[in-house]
């Protein structure tokens, strides 16, 4: 007989009738096939016997015993969490609220690519992404028709002939990529290597300079810009400031961005402070790359003497775009000003970091599927329909009056980011 189990998604409760599922060989790994939702995937990524697609699996009652022991202890029920396992495939369990990072930092905060390969599957494990755990998403987008999607990493396909497969990474996914990574030291010269190998075609790459040591001013930059004390390949830009009609004293964000929508390699410059809502210096600067310039930026930091992230940045800042005085009556012999210089001095000795990832909400429910779904289960066995409903509705409107700025945060981080089209 198969067996009843509840799974908790959100604060919604759902039943599955969960039966033994069927195993097989495909490319010489072993292959599941759930038999309540049909859904193949691989078994070495199954955890706690649960399906990725429909959450369906066998009952386990090794916390059952437990469950019962705390019934008979207290009228209240307590939980038993189940065995260890790891609580999702996609990143470290960080639940922290934004603070800025203790030293100024270099990352990689968007990165894309294109495959020859027509069938996602294939691309993704091309990519060395077989282990994350991607589902259908709901239509396509950057010309494709379909979309499958792990957190903020998404694989696009079912476009013409010659689009291949399309995967891209948010900022949101660079992190998230980082966190699953058990090597993370070089986890960012190693995808980047293997895409070269197979023959990827990177289309967009960010990187992203974070300053927290005040050398990086954003009202000097605005001041600099207005007083023409530029040189730039770029004709111009453009500025976006928040205002609020409530307290004055509120930090407003302020972002200056340099270069074209069109162009190929553009900048920004925001205050990552006012944008997460705490109170500190952190300035960013971000260096988008597109088609050949992300291409060959890849080059440079998988060459066998590679540059390092930061020295890169300023290579191409110093290309693009300096402030200056105006001391010459010739731009290109103007010398930097001293703030400016002393930014980009700092920055250029900076190695690439690898960002602590954020747990979001697809992970919370992973965890609470992975560690509790047999506990929720054998409530649901144990007590009648309405005792249970109750206790679910008296164990989330408890939760709800305890949220802190913490679970806010990732509330905030579980939007999930535009994607590229």
């Amino acid at each position: 007989m198969p067996r009843v189990v509840s799974v908790v998604r959100g604060c919604r409760l759902k039943e599955h009738i969960l039966f033994t599922p069927e195993t097989q060989s495909y490319k010489g790994k072993e292959r599941t096939r759930c038999k309540t939702c049909g859904s193949f995937f691989y078994t070495e990524n199954l955890v706690d016997g649960f399906c990725w697609d429909c959450n369906a699996g066998l009952y386990s009652s090794k916390t059952e015993k437990l469950i019962k022991k705390h019934l008979s202890a207290s009228p209240a029920v307590a939980f038993a969490p189940a065995e260890k396992h790891p609580s999702n495939n996609m990143g470290a369990e960080i639940t922290t609220a934004p603070v800025a990072p203790e030293e100024n930092q270099v990352l990689i905060d968007w990165l894309s690519w294109t495959l020859k390969d027509l069938d996602p599957d294939v691309a993704i494990e091309k990519s060395g992404l077989s282990g994350l755990a991607f589902i259908p998403s709901k239509g396509g987008g950057m010309g494709y028709k379909q979309s499958r999607r792990c957190g903020n990493i998404v694989v696009f396909f079912d476009g013409q002939d010659s689009m291949g497969c399309h995967i891209s990474m948010t900022g949101q996914g660079c992190r998230q990529y980082e966190g699953w990574k058990q090597d993370k030291k070089h986890c960012w010269y190693q995808l980047l290597h293997n895409l070269t190998a197979i023959g990827a075609t990177v289309t967009r790459l960010d990187i992203a300079l974070d300053n927290v040591d005040g050398a990086l001013d954003l009202y000097r930059l605005e001041n600099a810009i207005q007083e023409k004390q530029i040189r730039s390949i770029f004709k111009g830009g453009s500025k976006h400031e928040k205002f609020t009609f409530g307290d004055e004293t509120e930090k407003q964000g302020k972002t200056i961005y340099i270069g074209s929508p069109a162009s190929r390699i553009k900048f920004r410059f925001y205050d990552k402070a006012a944008q997460l809502g705490i109170q500190s210096h952190w300035v960013r600067c971000e260096l988008q790359l597109m088609a050949e310039r992300a291409q060959e930026a890849v080059k440079h930091l998988i060459a066998p003497k590679p540059l390092e992230a930061g020295t890169l940045a300023v290579s191409v800042l110093n290309q693009y775009f300096a402030v200056i005085n105006l001391d010459d009556s010739n731009k290109s012999r103007c010398s930097l000003q001293d703030w400016w210089s002393a930014w980009l001095a700092t920055t250029d000795k900076l190695r690439l970091t690898v960002y602590k990832s954020i747990k979001i909400i697809p992970q919370v429910m992973d965890f609470l599927r992975r560690q509790y779904a047999p506990t929720f289960g054998m409530l649901h066995k144990f007590l009648d329909s309405h005792s249970f409903s109750a206790f679910v509705r008296e164990l989330t409107t408890e939760g709800k009056k305890r949220l802190t700025s913490k679970h806010e945060f990732i509330i905030e981080c579980s939007q999930l980011e535009p994607l590229p089209f």
